[in-house]
């Protein structure tokens, strides 16, 4: 057995420690403080302070400006208001709904969550983090956790555990509480101390910090809109959490599931035309999402919809009005930025977008990705009476793009995958790793991407989203949620092979095998019987439309 670790941290200081030292007593040894540390990561894989080291490492630390960090802190803090609930008022079932930037919105099941209670609960929070009660990890068998769940009545995680794919799982412990939760805890209550918990629409909002060390403001969304809009169909989709999806699964009974899932996005298709043809001036419509939201297969199937309506659909692609090669902006390492808006010709968009609804003809540009220039081929465009013209893209939905055409011509929409499958309660699937995982499964399989090269582009993707997308969510005529219940069950097949691509001298292997373990909750679907025109077809292949 060894008995000395070596450990090195990332301003390559080096210390020796004996062999299951602890990784925070390790670090102890060349910090003074570590009050905002909340985890490490430990071989690139983030891990509980408490593990203990049983070969030489490498360890960094997780802090709130990291999305590890910002993982850790509100898994952290859901734990500590399902103590508080717990105590004041039982078993109450709660349901985490939708992420607003950083902020975690939740409502709760034949319970009554007034303002009076709110405050209960945030004060009980507090008191527990006073307290500064320890956090511990167990791992233990599926029978006995599914033994405490039974004691303490939780149905969804009773369900979840009898398909579970492992023999075994992770509870976390406080204070004669516990609960499961995805991922590393901080390791005591009081790293907690700054949270917030207000009434909010028709249950809580779950303030968190920000990257900055402050409270997140809190700030109401239409996202939530098409939550509660995906809601009225739960009861004919008879899935709310993994464990009854994978019941499904397990008993051969998705076909009903998916009939339904492609019925709900064709309806709200549907609803999207009815409302561009009461508005009679319509001329413009603009589609924007985020990577992976599914905007090319939902503009083909939007097309389809219009002509059933008589429109004449035309569509017309952003990327054709990008600026000349040498007027590109560049990034601060000196890369062209071309998810800038400054990397675009507004300008000549404006004014050809201003000439065709005036009923003049323009002659469309055709960008030449090869050597960064545009041409003109000929291509002319006048509207005709029903015309309509369709154009996607990132920067769709900023009024710059548009600032000459009149707000009577033109209909924004907003599209994303907004997830409502819960893990558990406390627990909501990821609209932002469903989209990673999308765009994962395509990239590789359609424009030749490595695994790794997904991850290297997914920060600055991101950025560009949080910019030049979600600053004008609120101001759109329409979303659209282009997720379907069943997606993670259809992710696995072709996501897991990926992600076990990347080994740990990765920078992104701690990522990959968060997701892979997250996977490993779904069991594997079947996907002939999914429809070829289907939006998910878009990231698996075999559809009708063109990726």
């Amino acid at each position: 057995m060894k008995e000395k670790i070596k450990v090195k941290f990332e301003d390559d200081r080096e210390i020796v420690v004996p062999y299951k030292t602890t990784a925070i007593d390790a670090v102890k040894m060349v910090e003074d403080n570590t009050d905002d540390i909340l985890a490490v990561t430990v071989n690139n894989e983030v891990k509980f302070q408490k593990y203990e080291l049983v070969k030489d490492s490498e360890i960094k630390y997780v802090k709130i400006d990291s999305q590890d960090g910002y993982r850790v802190y509100s898994k952290s803090l859901k734990m500590i208001l399902y103590m508080a609930v717990t105590e004041l008022y039982g078993n109450v079932k709660v349901d985490f709904q939708a992420t607003l930037n950083r902020n975690q919105y939740f409502i709760t099941h034949d319970f009554d969550l007034t303002k009076e209670k709110v405050e209960k609960i945030k004060e009980k929070m507090q008191e527990i983090i006073e307290n500064d009660y320890i956090i511990e990890k167990r791992a233990m068998s599926v029978d006995e956790a599914t033994d405490y769940y039974i004691k303490s009545n939780d149905q969804d995680k009773i369900q979840n555990m009898a398909n579970r794919l492992k023999s075994y799982t992770n509870i976390y412990f406080c204070n004669g509480y516990y609960n499961n939760f995805y991922g590393v805890l901080v390791p005591s209550t009081g790293y907690l101390k700054v949270f917030d918990l207000i009434p909010f629409r028709k249950g809580a909002l779950l303030v968190c910090k920000g990257k900055d060390g402050k409270l997140v403001e809190a700030k109401d969304s239409r996202l939530i809109d098409a939550v509660e809009e995906f809601a009225k169909f739960k009861d004919i989709i008879d899935i709310d959490n993994i464990g009854e999806l994978n019941e499904k699964i397990l008993k051969d009974n998705m076909i009903d599931t998916i009939q339904v899932s492609e019925a709900i996005h064709q309806r709200k298709i549907v609803e999207i035309v009815q409302d561009i043809e009461s508005r009679k001036d319509v001329k413009l419509i603009l589609i924007a999402g985020p990577s992976s939201s599914g905007k090319t297969t939902f503009a083909q199937q939007l097309g389809v919809q219009l002509r059933l309506t008589g429109y004449n659909p035309i569509t017309i692609s952003m990327d054709n009005y990008f600026k000349e090669r040498e007027d590109t902006p560049t990034g601060p390492d000196g890369k062209y930025d071309f998810e800038t808006i400054d990397a675009l010709d507004v300008e000549l968009f404006n004014e050809q977008m201003q000439k065709l609804i005036k009923g003049e003809t323009i002659e469309l540009p055709e960008f030449d990705f090869i050597y960064g220039h545009k041409h003109y081929n000929g291509k002319f465009l006048t509207l005709k009476e029903k015309d309509v013209l369709v154009v996607e893209g990132i920067h769709a939905l900023n009024p710059v793009i548009t600032k000459f055409t009149p707000q009577k011509n033109k209909y924004k929409i907003y599209i994303a995958p907004i997830t409502t499958l819960n893990l558990d309660g406390y627990t909501k699937v990821s609209s932002s790793d469903t989209r990673f995982l999308r765009r994962m499964v395509r990239d590789y399989a359609t424009r030749g991407h490595s695994v790794e090269k997904t991850f290297e582009l997914w920060d600055n993707v991101k950025l560009g989203e949080e910019k030049y997308i979600f600053p004008y969510i609120e101001e759109v005529d329409s979303i659209f949620n282009s997720s379907v219940i069943y997606e993670p069950a259809v992710m696995k097949t072709f996501a897991q092979p990926l992600l076990l691509q990347l080994d740990k001298s990765s920078k992104y292997y701690a990522e990959a095998r968060r997701l892979y373990e997250y996977l490993n909750n779904f069991l594997p679907m079947e996907t002939s019987n999914i429809p070829i025109d289907s939006l998910i077809r878009e990231f698996i292949g075999s559809g009708c439309f063109n990726r």
